[in-house]
């Protein structure tokens, strides 16, 4: 049997090796910055001291960047998995003697070895949150509230063992960036070489051997809690520094918990909500507490027998915190304003404002380096949630200037100039190039920050919808934000800027040129578009908002806004409310601006596609297609194979790309169905009028597939070796999962258009390439 299926194989490498009738041009963006590997999604942020470096964890791409202090060059390392986006700074760590990094991934530890530029992964069952490194050996503990386990783990047998620990556990859930931090600790002590574990379900502390014995454990006098905060351990006095807050978000306690002589040290606090960004000063001995929601700065001194007092900031809205114990200066962030306040602890007052920084992402991660003064902020968010960009922020303390550093380059999207027979590209941070059919290439900065979705007017005009996808929430407008269209003139590409209330995270336009969009809410809100008339006037407030009937509340969940000019109708599809609840399609009639048809789909639609008499959209976690007559409104249901994801008409004919099963099926009345030749996932589906062009991701290639439509044949158009990691769309990781991103607006990886010339473009938003295919018919 396994003969024949090399046989078979074997047959089909060499059905789609042949007739290839596509030159390929590669373009690749990376080399604008001299890498080989792409960096976007900041999340986390750590300095690395003795070797004067910076190290960056990415959550869109399956990579971690390392940033020379010196001269601020950056060399990105690829791991094989996505950083899930709810983890915190305790699941990055260093070990300080050799500046191997150790990650938590998704299901699986990364080790990192800056020095080799390569990394091994070594998976773990459960899904971890914090890392310990005994650094005398260089094996690393695992704990998180998915496990009952301790997770010892030996780098150099690439070995995993779990040792029982507790009788409970939490499931993880698709959690926004304002989750619970880790309520399982983990440290080691490095004087004893002893394990040291804190459960903050029971409150209660272990001690442990480095192979996992249990040596002694007892009762912390805290308050079980929600949310136990890490603020440090210290090595010299071996104890270790927490703050805990309750499920209601109070935060009550501090404690300094003396680890070998049981002396510990409990600070009653007043109950303020949502602390954030904890720190620790060790020369003081103090333990910093910004909030989330309060103009405040606790500072509790264990020196003084547990003195409370109070720094005052500017605004709530904190986040992030970093110490620079020298000058004895604590930085606190302000996603809510865009700014950092900078503090004298030796006089316990704020000392200056650094205003208009940008969106400051919500996770908790900000470091200093003391050997070039930078402060190093991983802006590039959507506000409170998600990460978004491919830069870091550096802030030199000394005279308080900032500057990006490049990570990546990673397209978002691309539109057509026709008449000058060439592609703008746009990707995730701020940058943008015109591409030739020949690969020649101009970049230009934008006057904005992040794009996301691209078209073209019917008078030419480009409008690029920008900017992070939140930026309100109904008490207040973040500051910091910046959301608009941005017009661009396709002659001479100035530019046109128009301020909108809120990210169009999904635009159509009609065919009298009237740009909609579909705007992310936060919070409980009425369902609403903007209009744009035209390509001149701003948004009027009085008449740009149409509000729908019905109420969102998740974020981000309306994926799709397609306009039908033979019906003159808008399409409007968005997930559900939960996981487990069915999706929604709308029909908008511009005419009369009313809904004119509304359904329930089935669980996570992701794609529509409509001919002249039909309207189908793939249902990914239900295995269907919801067909939807035009006439009549008639309802029906197509099964498909596992995972469908992206959906075209070939006339009367729908074919569906199903992600999981790998496979091109053609459902209905013909229910055929193909194999995928390679080992990827299908993501993208497209007709360019002849045949389907599909592409296809695996951990180390990109396969762009043309299949005939009268031979159903397979063949390669062109393969891209590159080391992608993690590719999957069926997963929980935020920053890809279909059922219901929180901050993100990243719909797709691949994007594609076809030029009128025939030539296919196609972006690849992970590696950071495009591919201009130009059929042999193409002079």
């Amino acid at each position: 049997m396994r003969a024949l299926s090399l046989i078979f194989f074997t047959v089909i490498l060499m059905m789609v090796c042949l007739g290839a009738d596509y030159d390929v041009t590669r373009v690749d963006f990376l080399s604008r910055y001299g890498l080989q590997v792409n960096g976007a999604g900041p999340l986390l942020v750590r300095t690395d001291l003795p070797r004067n470096r910076m190290i960056v964890v990415h959550t869109y791409t399956s990579s971690v960047s390392i940033i020379d202090g010196r001269n601020h060059s950056v060399l990105n390392i690829p791991i094989a998995s996505r950083i899930p986006q709810y983890v915190k700074d305790e699941a990055l760590q260093i070990d300080s003697t050799s500046g191997h990094i150790y990650l938590i991934g998704n299901h699986c530890l990364h080790i990192i070895f800056p020095e080799k530029k390569k990394s091994i992964t070594i998976p773990t069952v459960d899904q971890f949150e914090m890392v310990a490194i005994n650094e005398t050996n260089g094996n690393a503990c695992l704990v998180g509230r998915s496990s009952k386990n301790l997770a010892l783990v030996s780098p150099g047998g690439k070995k995993t063992r779990l040792k029982p620990w507790l009788d409970y556990r939490e499931t993880m859930v698709n959690l926004n960036q304002t989750p619970p931090p880790p309520i399982r600790k983990v440290v080691w002590d490095r004087r004893s070489n002893r394990l040291v574990a804190v459960d903050g379900f029971s409150a209660r502390l272990f001690v442990f051997s480095p192979s996992g014995r249990l040596i002694r454990k007892r009762n912390l006098k805290v308050k079980p809690g929600a949310r136990w905060h890490f603020a440090a351990y210290n090595q010299d006095n071996q104890c270790l520094y927490l703050v805990i807050e309750t499920e209601k978000r109070k935060v009550v306690e501090a404690i300094k918990a003396d680890i070998h002589r049981n002396r510990d040290q409990v600070i009653a606090l007043p109950g303020l909500s949502e602390a954030v960004g904890i720190n620790y000063h060790p020369a003081r001995d103090e333990v910093y507490i910004p909030y989330d929601n309060h103009p405040t700065v606790h500072v509790v001194s264990f020196q003084q027998e547990g003195r409370l007092s109070e720094i005052k900031i500017p605004a709530y809205g904190n986040d992030a915190s970093a110490l620079d114990p020298d000058k004895q200066l604590l930085f606190v962030s302000s996603w809510a304003y865009g700014e950092i306040e900078v503090l004298d602890l030796k006089q316990g007052k704020l000392l200056k404002t650094i205003r208009d920084l940008g969106i400051i992402p919500h996770m908790f991660s900000m470091d200093f380096n003391p050997a070039n003064h930078d402060l190093v902020v991983p802006i590039g968010a959507t506000a409170v949630n998600g990460s978004f960009g491919a830069a870091v922020t550096c802030l030199d303390t000394r005279n308080f200037e900032s500057r990006d550093i490049y990570t990546g380059w990673a397209p978002v999207d691309l539109v057509a100039l026709n008449k000058r027979g060439m592609v703008l590209v746009f990707n995730s941070e701020d940058d943008a190039v015109e591409v030739q059919p020949d690969g020649t290439s101009r970049y230009f900065r934008l006057p904005c920050k992040y794009p996301g979705q691209a078209l073209a007017m019917p008078d030419g005009t480009i409008c690029l919808s920008y900017g992070p996808h939140q930026s309100y929430w109904p008490v207040v407008y973040i500051w910091a934000a910046k959301n608009g269209i941005l017009g661009i003139h396709p002659e001479t590409l100035e530019f046109n800027d128009r301020r909108i209330p809120r990210m169009a995270q999904q635009m159509a336009v009609d065919k009298s040129g009237v740009l909609y969009g579909l705007q992310n809410n936060w919070g409980k809100e009425k369902q609403f578009l903007i209009s744009l008339p035209d390509t001149v006037r701003r948004p009027n407030l009085g008449d740009m908002r149409w509000e729908l009937a019905d109420t969102v509340i998740r974020e981000t969940t309306q994926r799709i806004l397609e306009y039908d000019p033979e019906e003159d109708w808008l399409y409007l599809v968005r997930v559900g409310e939960q996981d487990n609840e069915a999706g929604v399609f709308q029909i908008l009639n511009l005419k009369s601006r009313k809904i004119l048809f509304r359904c329930p789909l089935e669980l996570t639609p992701v794609d529509l596609a409509f001919n002249s008499d039909r309207i189908a959209i793939a249902n990914f976690d239900s295995n269907s297609i919801t067909v939807i007559n035009k006439a009549d409104f008639g309802i029906s249901r197509l099964p498909t194979g596992e995972k469908p994801l992206d959906l075209v008409y070939c006339g009367d004919q729908l074919a569906v790309i199903n992600h999981v099963e790998k496979s091109l099926q053609f459902p209905g009345q013909e229910p055929l169905k193909y194999s995928l030749p390679g080992p990827g996932n299908p993501d993208l589906l497209f007709n360019d009028g002849n045949e389907l062009i599909i592409t296809s991701h695996s951990s180390d290639r990109l396969q762009i597939l043309a299949f005939s439509l009268q031979s159903r044949t397979f063949r390669l158009i062109h393969q891209e070796r590159y080391p992608f990691g993690e590719t999957s769309l069926d997963t929980n990781n935020t920053a890809f999962f279909l059922r219901g991103q929180f901050g993100d607006g990243l719909f797709r990886i691949n994007r594609i258009l076809q030029d009128n010339q025939g030539r296919i473009w196609i972006t690849d938003f992970l590696s950071g390439k495009l591919f201009i295919l130009k059929p042999e018919t193409v002079h």
